[in-house]
């Protein structure tokens, strides 16, 4: 779609509401037609931003340290987890308030059409290469930790290989540890300090950065505010 054509679908009174914005039906109408745009790992922006507006129907969110989370350019985001189910959506719409984007999921299941959905709201496979490609292209991309869903203030595993982009791009990562359950409404999220990769790749090296990651999110769970 050229700039041309943007401009006039979205000055065209049927497509909007009467504050001058797309509606959800409007959206839904785009998509079955084919007339939206994705990014190269499947990312559609504007599908992205109506999930995170129900996201804040569903939960209310508070966010200390948002501003170690950088305005722009890549960071890796180390997320503790219990179930899983609701932190990556809480955990991005508290990124989005304070940095207006969106971090890649990492951890989306191979299963066909089910994963093409889910790429559309941000979510990648636990592939290193994919993490990498992401980093080089200054995205945000969140790996959440092990399930600890008995245990919500133990950090879970981290692989030495989820980290290991970050090494060898020189990204820092950044450990968050969330607070709330899958039932309730009210969630805090704790962004630390970066923790800086090593200068040299080795084996050794990521094995040790990523428990050196893990331990910056237990440290937090450990002393929450």
């Amino acid at each position: 779609m050229s700039a041309e054509d943007a401009a006039a679908r979205i000055a065209a009174k049927p497509e909007h509401g009467e504050a001058g914005a797309p509606t959800i039906f409007d959206a839904v109408r785009r998509r079955l037609n084919g007339e939206f745009d994705v990014d190269p790992w499947g990312f559609d922006h504007e599908l992205a931003d109506m999930a995170v507006a129900a996201t804040a129907l569903r939960w209310s969110v508070d966010v200390l340290g948002g501003a170690r989370i950088p305005q722009e350019g890549p960071a890796l985001l180390v997320v503790n987890r219990r179930i899983g189910i609701s932190e990556p959506a809480v955990v991005n719409q508290g990124i989005r308030r304070v940095t207006g984007r969106t971090a890649r999921v990492v951890g989306m299941p191979d299963i066909p059409i089910a994963s093409s959905w889910l790429r559309r709201v941000g979510a990648v496979m636990s592939d290193p290469a994919e993490i990498a490609g992401l980093l080089r292209a200054g995205e945000l991309v969140m790996v959440p930790l092990g399930w600890q869903p008995l245990h919500g203030s133990i950090a879970g595993e981290l692989r030495s290989a989820a980290v290991q982009p970050a090494i060898e791009a020189g990204t820092p990562v950044l450990p968050v540890a969330t607070f709330g359950s899958e039932l309730g409404r009210s969630w805090r999220i704790m962004i630390g300090e970066p923790v800086l990769p090593p200068k040299r790749a080795s084996k050794t090296g990521a094995v040790e950065f990523a428990e050196a990651v893990r331990a910056g999110v237990q440290t937090l769970l450990d002393n929450p505010r």
